[in-house]
Parts: structure tokens; sequence; C-alpha cells
């Protein structure tokens, strides 16, 4: 057996806990946060069920296994998460309430809805990893890769992909080969971009005549240092030709010198999902022909049945004040066999920490979307399946106003 730990620190409010909901470290999680990844870099089936198990047909008992040998005082960290609402009790339209909608569901403070626990950034504890012997030398590095991309390119828990669950490696120690780093340190861009590479080289096919395949199913980009005003250029640019009542079309967050409108110092976690968050809800307000299209389909005289935003994620909710009789509402849902799915984000926001800087960035993981047998519904109307235009349109145009840069 060879034994591996990580000490790890919360640095993004993390909401995992099992069935009730009430926050715990599980490594259950943490399995299955490793396990996607492993998948998503290109690890086999085989290789899968060799390193985590399988539970099905000729289920086995995996390689690897996860224990949790230290953590903090849960009660320490424990909080409720709150929106943020304006002086009259209504909830702010920024763009860490948008990421967070269903962590608490008040539409205004005084509303008995529910509201999420969580464990607080700070929050610590050490994992041990236990390999058994049996493993070749490779499939203990692809292991580390998929564990490396788990803590430095995902998330855990509930709403991972809008950037809460960020968890951070402190230190590593135990029998490993060291070919990458846990700790960042230094130029965050090339530390980020080494480490990559190297995994993805575990994962590389060869083709029938011995060379590698160079196919990279994911990008990743990172925010840079950046003024308000370009951010607001932004919105003004990619919003051009809408209206709305609640069109997402000023960023004014609180993390800015107003002398200079620049964003300083060290962001926290709140000023940088909130800055995530509020690229996403400026692109995606009011955007047509989705509005136009989704209003006609509940309305009940469908026209052109496509809606883009859908490839951003599903469910997705739309709810027209301007509808004042009969059924106002409609939500997109994928559907297989009369039965309502989910579909997760191919967009994951990050938050690693350099050195007590934070640092933000995006993974865009570019799967296949929805399964063949699986069709598109809105209030009972089959739509048809987008592409991924519509998310290398928005990540182009932050990266031509050099809001993000790519670094993969």
């Amino acid at each position: 057996m060879k034994e591996i730990k990580l000490s790890c620190e919360v640095i993004t409010p993390l909401f995992m806990g099992g069935a009730n909901m009430e926050p715990e470290i599980r490594t259950q999680s943490i399995n299955g946060v490793v396990r996607w990844w492993f998948r998503t870099l290109g690890g086999s089936k085989e290789e899968e069920k060799r390193l985590f198990g399988w539970t099905g047909e000729k289920s086995n008992k995996g390689m690897v296994k996860f224990c949790i040998i230290r953590k903090d005082n849960i009660d320490r960290y424990l909080k409720t998460y709150e929106k943020q609402f304006n002086q009259g009790g209504y909830v702010l339209q920024t763009g860490l309430n948008y990421i967070a909608f269903s962590l608490d569901q008040r539409f205004k403070k005084e509303h008995n809805k529910p509201k999420r626990q969580y464990l607080d950034v700070g929050y610590s504890f050490d994992l041990k990893i236990i390999l058994s012997s049996f493993l070749e030398k490779d499939e203990i590095k692809k292991f580390l890769g998929a564990l490396w991309c788990a803590f430095y390119l995902g998330n855990f828990g509930s709403r991972a992909r809008r950037g809460f669950g960020s968890i951070m490696v402190r230190e590593i120690s135990g029998d490993f080969d060291n070919f990458i780093s846990f700790a960042p340190k230094g130029d965050i861009k090339g530390w980020l971009k080494s480490n990559y590479e190297k995994i993805r080289g575990l994962f590389e096919k060869p083709k029938e005549n011995n060379e590698k395949s160079k196919e990279n199913n994911i990008e990743i980009y990172i925010f840079e240092k950046l003024d308000k005003n370009i951010i607001n250029e932004w919105i003004k640019e990619v919003q051009k030709g809408r209206n709305g009542k609640y069109l997402a079309r000023n960023y004014n967050p609180q993390g800015v010198n107003p002398a200079f409108g620049r964003l300083v110092g060290l962001y926290n976690w709140r000023d940088l999902l909130d800055l995530m968050g509020f690229t996403l809800m400026a692109y995606r307000s009011y955007l047509d022909p989705d509005y136009t299209n989704a209003k006609a389909i509940i309305q009940g005289r469908p026209n052109n049945n496509i809606i883009e935003r859908a490839i951003f994620g599903l469910p997705l909710n739309f709810h027209f004040s301007s509808i004042k009789q009969g059924n106002n509402r409609g939500t997109v849902f994928p559907v297989k066999g009369g039965e309502k799915l989910r579909r997760a984000s191919p967009l994951i926001y990050k938050v690693i920490k350099n050195e007590e800087k934070l640092e933000g960035l995006i993974i865009f993981v570019m799967d296949k979307f929805l399964p063949d047998d699986v069709d598109l519904e809105l209030n009972g109307v089959k739509l048809q399946k987008p592409d991924y235009t519509l998310i290398k349109d928005y990540l182009q145009s932050l990266q031509d106003k050099k809001i993000i840069g790519r670094l993969i």
C-alpha cells in the first residue's frame, strides 16, 4: 500500500453534505469529482473501473481509498448563506446573487424561504489517499493528474460549476512521484500551464502510427487585472439592441477604488465570484432570439424552436412579467422517456489561491452536450439542440476586451 496526505483549505463557501444537506466533508463527493476528471481527461472505462471500482455487473472494489484523518470543528465554520438585498429589502442585481440564486431562495429579505448552510472560507481538513500496491506507476500518475484537476480546475459540492466549493491543497506528502506541483507559487499562469500539459500528456492516446493525439476538449482562461469601465464597455457591446426592465447593464462592484475605477488590492471571494457571475448574467440577459422564442412558446405560438442559452446548462427557467394573463413561466429540460433530467454547465468558474492572492479561472469542457436519445423541451415543445457557438462567442468577447486571457 502507498499513502498520500493532502492538507486542504476551503477558499470559497463549500456546500457539501448528505441527503439532509447538513454541511460535512464527504469522501464520496471528493471521489466522485476526481473520478469525473479522470473520465473527462480521457481515462478509459477499464482504467476507471480498476482505479475507482464498479457497482454494476461484475462489480469490483476500487484500488484507491479516500479517508478524512483530521478536520476543523465544523461548528466554528458553519454559516447560513444569505443573498445581498437593497435598503428596500429586494434582491440586488449582482453577479453573486445571480450564480447563488438557489442557495438562498428569497426574492425579498422578509420572505421565509430555504437558505443553505455551508462551510466557510478557511475551514481545513486532511485527506488521506490509500493506493493499492497492485497499481502500476502510470496508473498512479493518471490518478494524481485527475486529483490535481479536481482541486485546481474543479470545485466540490453544490453550485460547484459557479465557483463555490473551491478547495486548495496547502501541502501534499507521502509516497508518490512528485512530477506535478500541488502548491501554487510564483507565476500562476506558468504554474497552471506546466502542470496541466504534463497531465494532459499522460492521457494522450497513440494513433496507429504511434504518434500521440493532440486532441483536447478542455480550454482554460484566466481573469486579468481589469478596470470596471472596461467591463461596462463590454456590456454595452454584447447587449447592443437589447431592451428589458431587468437588463443587467451596470457593473458596479464593492471592491472598486472610486478614484480610479479599478479593482484594487487582493480580491476576496465575494468580489471575484461577483465579477464572474456578472459577466455571465450580462451576456445572457434578454438574449435574442431566445427571449422572443421562449416567450412565443410559453404563449402557445411557437415559431423558431431553438433556445441557444440552453448550452450554458439545464434546467433553464424563463419568467415573463410582460405576460399579464395566463401562464408566464417555462423551463427548458432535457427529457428522456418522459423523465426530466439535468445537464451541468460546460463552463466551470474556478477560484484558486496563490500566495494569499485569489485568481479567477473559467474552464470550458466540450463534451457531447446531450445524448442522441435525450430530447430538449420547453413546456412540452421539443427544441433543437444547441451547439457551442454561444459559449465560444461569450469567451471570445471577453478576450477581445482583455477581461480574460486564454492559457490552454
